[in-house]
């Protein structure tokens, strides 16, 4: 059973035989530890053998560097993690992790992670991981052990190379002139491997739920102009404006464009495109990977498509996640979530206003609660944001989606578990029009009472214990269970 956590800490420390023992017991009895040292130089050694079982987490966090002697194994049976944390206060005093045993997780359901700063080295000694061991749905994890270089500085960001893994060490503020991060990271205009404003990241960027705030990149895509297919960017929370003239980029305040995986990353401020061609979006502009558990709340600007979220899903996934920011544009497909959706958008919301141009009529899309346009698939997700329609086609605008069309295969469905807010959207229907023989699909609206109700949104919203779905006391509308959480 879990009972608790337990903090150590101490100028500098060595885990002997006692002190191993000592350690074993709060572990295996559920307890998770830190042990930390703060000492000027505060290293933290093992020596010992440190075996043991359970959830219980282990995390060993030195001042300057954590090691681990030649012929001692840390071993844990069951889904403890392990952390092994050098530089713990983020001051990029060159600390390493030196790894001269064993780290034995073949047994364990658990993680390990260990993390260096950039001048420094990993030693990573004997690494035993579990054959079996597969990552924790919507985690965004790749690999059960991994080592990450430490980005806790202005500078860092912009040493971050296209390949290798990097966690955030602690929150970064941003704010100029403090600092020269005036670029994406991956670096400016012609990086190595080109893109449109930047190079292509393909590793790992573990956030550690850490924050970069005060963002202001200019003529940029993103703060990743592209996560390329394989590359991972997770727990992460990044505030601030992005901005781009060019006329056929794709923006987000995340990114440019999504060709991974992007699991509980968070934004807000504003993004500002004036380009004609490219899509916008609070988190990402287009999407042709996978999104997973996060969120904007981000205003977003444009000229072409544009969502809260994504501005063109492009046959990605998103799921279980949400915006909330005002989107508006003068050009096509301008939706809640997504501008344009061709994959897979379920279990989501979205809660901002939508501002649709004067010029919206039967050929260019107007406003969606959703989605401006859907080629793709709608399943468990509803809206609740105000259309602002100034003017267009008669029968809009759609709480859901405002044009359905089969424009490529597979048919472009809605699924009677999509649900709009009749009363605070103003739309009547869930689908203003069709094309190419798409149906409207089941869309359901419902009253701002109906949508405080469970019971409302039928037998596929699951609001039990582990499900997505939760009501709070007096709220107006579901929320996911992750966010409870946070």
């Amino acid at each position: 059973m879990y009972a608790g956590r337990w903090n150590l800490s101490t100028p500098e420390f060595t885990i002997d035989d006692a002190a191993a023992r000592a350690l074993q017991r709060s572990l295996n009895a559920g307890t998770s530890v830190n042990v930390s040292t703060t000492g000027a130089t505060g290293d933290l050694g093992v020596a010992s053998n440190l075996t043991r079982q359970g959830p219980a987490s282990l995390t060993l966090a030195a001042y300057h560097n954590v090691s681990v002697t030649s012929g001692t194994t840390i071993a844990n049976t069951g889904a403890g993690n392990l952390t092994l944390r050098a530089d713990a206060s983020g001051i990029d005093n060159g600390g390493g992790v030196i790894n001269n045993g064993t780290i034995d997780w073949s047994a364990s359901r658990g993680i390990v992670s260990a993390l260096y700063d950039m001048t420094s080295t990993y030693e990573p000694g004997t690494n035993l991981s579990n054959s079996g061991w597969t990552a924790t749905p919507d985690s965004g994890l790749v690999t059960q052990i991994t080592y990450y270089l430490l980005v806790n500085s202005l500078d860092d960001p912009n040493k971050v190379t296209a390949v290798g893994n990097y966690a955030l060490g602690k929150d970064i503020d941003a704010t100029p002139p403090s600092g020269a991060f005036d670029s994406p990271i991956g670096g400016p205009l012609g990086g190595p491997l080109g893109g449109p404003f930047g190079s292509p990241f393909f590793g790992q960027f573990d956030g550690m739920g850490h924050t970069i705030s005060h963002v202001n990149l200019s003529s940029a895509s993103g703060l990743f102009p592209t996560i390329a297919f394989g590359g991972v960017v997770r727990n992460l929370t990044v505030e601030g404006s992005v901005s781009t003239a060019d006329y056929a980029v794709d923006a987000g305040i995340l990114a440019g464009l999504n060709e991974g995986t992007i699991a509980a990353v968070h934004t807000s401020g504003s993004i500002a495109s004036t380009g004609l061609y490219g899509a916008t979006g609070g988190l990402v502009g287009l999407n042709s990977g996978t999104i997973t558990r996060s969120s904007s709340t981000a205003d977003v600007s444009s000229r072409g498509s544009a969502g809260g979220l994504v501005g063109t899903n492009g046959f990605g996934v998103l799921r279980q996640s949400f915006s909330s920011g005002d989107v508006t544009s003068t050009g096509p497909n301008i939706g809640g979530l997504v501008g344009y959706n061709f994959g897979l958008l379920t279990q989501s919301y979205a809660t901002g206003a939508v501002h649709v141009p004067p010029q919206c009529d039967t050929v260019n899309a107007c406003g969606g609660g959703l989605a401006g346009t859907n080629s793709g698939t709608i399943s468990q997700s509803f809206a609740t944001g105000r259309i602002d329609q100034p003017s267009g086609p008669a029968g809009g605008p759609g709480g859901v989606v405002d044009l359905n069309i089969n424009y490529v295969p597979p048919p472009a469905t809605i699924t009677d578990d999509v649900y709009w807010n009749i009363e605070t959207t103003g739309a009547t229907v869930g689908v203003r029009s069709t094309a190419f023989g798409a149906l409207p699909g089941g869309a359901q609206g419902l009253t701002t009472v109906q949508m405080s109700t469970p019971s409302s949104f039928g037998p596929t919203y699951d609001f039990g214990p582990g499900g997505v779905w939760a009501m709070p006391a007096g709220a107006a509308h579901p929320v996911l269970q992750w966010q409870l959480a946070q």
